[in-house]
């Protein structure tokens, strides 16, 4: 199938994963991971027009630490745009968060968190990652109810031992877990050897698969860079992204990443604070690509119907 611009969104369309960051209206924090270049509401609404896109999600950029003061500000400015829905994921504290901070947070349109893996050194080490879920899983089961949890990290092959831990503890507790950029498993171009090309050999493709298919886990076909080298259209994707819909297509959602942030990874202090660029990605060529493999029915549910479910309450 060919896909022109015209054709990608005729009911509009939901792009759930994006950064705001202005370090000239607010300072990152001190102890962030990554030092990123300014990149404003109005570079992302240059950014929105072009795609097409009319609705979205803002996603709080952990360079700002657990303080959501930015992203209320972001999402109310971009909330004056009657044209269109904002909604936003935000970064807590689970030790020193209040309610009344939280219900705060949920009148500025915050509907979900995402789990700062670097704060709690959890980025190598499936423990410490189990204790920052069940954390901020524990806040959200007492004060917001409804609210999606976010996480992700380079390790497919904790799934085998999260998969249970996410049923069990998180799940079972109410908590909409989401996980960001495919869940980090691998296109054909990234795999390694002892997988020949075959995408559902990988470590964690099953247990990621199940949760999907199980209505326990959203998965965000976000940032395909971070998955595969074929840049532009990324075809080496379209069996993960068919698997996914495949195993339930109601538990599948889009977002940009933009402004593309660099592969996620361990950085020193002196790394983290200096300015590191984005990436150059042709967001057009893959979202042109992503629509080809999918049905009328399917591309709706992935860019309007999952999202505004999730979100848009």
């Amino acid at each position: 199938m060919t896909v022109t611009d015209l054709d990608l969104f005729p009911n509009g369309g939901w792009d759930v994963h994006h950064h705001i960051f202005d370090p000239s209206k607010f300072a990152y924090a001190p102890d962030r991971h990554l030092t990123p270049p300014p990149a404003t509401i109005a570079q992302f609404l240059e950014f929105k027009k072009r795609v097409g896109i009319t609705n979205s999600v803002l996603t709080h950029g952990l360079s700002y630490g657990a303080d959501c003061t930015s992203l209320k500000s972001f999402v109310a400015e971009l909330s004056n745009k009657k044209e269109s829905s904002t909604k936003a994921i935000g970064v807590i504290d689970p030790a020193t968060v209040t309610g009344d901070e939280l219900r705060e947070m949920h009148d500025a349109g915050i509907r979900g968190i995402r789990v700062n893996l670097y704060k709690y050194k959890a980025f190598h080490d499936v423990e410490l990652q189990k204790t920052a879920l069940r954390e901020h899983a524990a806040v959200l089961n007492r004060y917001c109810p409804g609210w999606s949890m976010a996480f992700t990290h380079p390790h497919c092959e904790f799934w085998a031992e999260l998969k249970p831990f996410l049923e069990e503890v998180l799940v079972s507790g109410g908590v909409k877990l989401v996980t960001d950029h495919f869940a980090l498993l691998k296109g054909a171009s990234m795999l390694p050897p002892e997988c020949e090309g075959d995408v559902s050999r990988q470590t964690g493709f099953r247990e990621i698969i199940e949760l999907v298919k199980a209505g326990r886990l959203y998965v965000k076909v976000s940032a395909p860079y971070r998955v595969s080298t074929l840049a532009g259209g990324y075809e080496d994707l379209k069996l993960l992204v068919r698997a996914f819909f495949n195993a339930n297509p109601r538990q599948v959602l889009w977002g940009s990443d933009w402004p593309h942030t660099p592969h996620m990874k361990v950085r020193t202090h002196e790394e983290a604070i200096r300015e590191t660029p984005y990436l150059k990605v042709d967001d057009l060529a893959w979202l042109r690509s992503l629509r080809s493999w999918l049905s009328d029915e399917e591309w709706n549910l992935l860019m309007v119907e999952n999202p505004r479910d999730l979100y848009d309450w």
